[in-house]
């Protein structure tokens, strides 16, 4: 674990109420299933198709973005949309064939509701299939909310869902650790006033989450369970 800021040495784990996640490189290695389903999508539109870990770069910021980034430059939107639409349809169909679960995720989250700690997931992925996803690969976890793009709430880093969170749950923001592997998930976290912990062991790279405002990073979500349980 390396801390990098000077709040990070004030943190209290008995002060922590809820521990929440962003999902695709933090909880869920979900690359193959998202990269396979872009593939057949551009190359049902006749458009060259990219190598599975190229994805990894485009992830992160809702699934417009990811066709927007995978598809050949100066793709109109139109076509972008339709991309989206297709890809969105094929994935839901095909979310959990090649997805895996983390090392050390099912012990972390089952040892965080052991002790009473809310649990909570963020991401910027559709919520339909967020929900479809969670419930195959985490049936038995007791998620208070599983929250993602419902074309209502704007995506991270927006802080609106953030604040909403915080409403519902009747907490501070001292009182939230938020971990996720992203960008959008470090600014996010880190403008809310939540504990933000990068899980390095995801798709963005260790400069990138200390850059976005990251309080530590995390080597592997057994480390984590550490910081946050003892």
């Amino acid at each position: 674990m390396e801390l990098l800021t000077e709040k990070m040495k004030q943190f209290d784990r008995a002060q922590l109420r809820a521990a929440v996640f962003d999902l695709d490189g933090t909880l869920l290695d979900t690359v193959r299933d998202l990269g396979t389903a872009a593939n057949v999508t551009l190359a049902h539109f006749g458009f060259p198709q990219h190598p599975l870990e190229a994805y990894q770069g485009f992830i992160g910021n809702g699934l417009l973005m990811l066709y927007r980034r995978a598809a050949p430059a100066g793709t109109d939107e139109a076509t972008v949309e339709a991309l989206r639409d297709y890809g969105r349809d094929y994935y839901r169909e095909h979310c959990t064939g090649l997805t895996q679960v983390y090392d050390g995720v099912p012990e972390l989250l089952h040892g965080l509701a052991a002790r009473g700690i809310m649990l909570g997931m963020v991401t910027n992925k559709t919520e339909a299939t967020a929900r479809c996803v969670m419930a195959h690969y985490f049936p038995e976890v007791p998620f208070r909310f599983i929250w993602g793009n419902n074309g209502v709430r704007p995506l991270k880093p927006a802080p609106e869902s953030g604040k909403l969170m915080l409403r519902e749950l009747g907490l501070t923001p001292e009182q939230i650790a938020f971990t996720g592997d992203g960008d959008t998930d470090m600014a996010f976290a880190s403008a809310l006033g939540f504990w933000a912990l990068g899980a390095s062991w995801g798709y963005r790279p260790r400069t990138v989450l200390a850059e976005q405002g990251a309080d530590a990073l995390l080597e592997t979500p057994e480390e984590l369970q550490k910081l946050l349980l003892g």
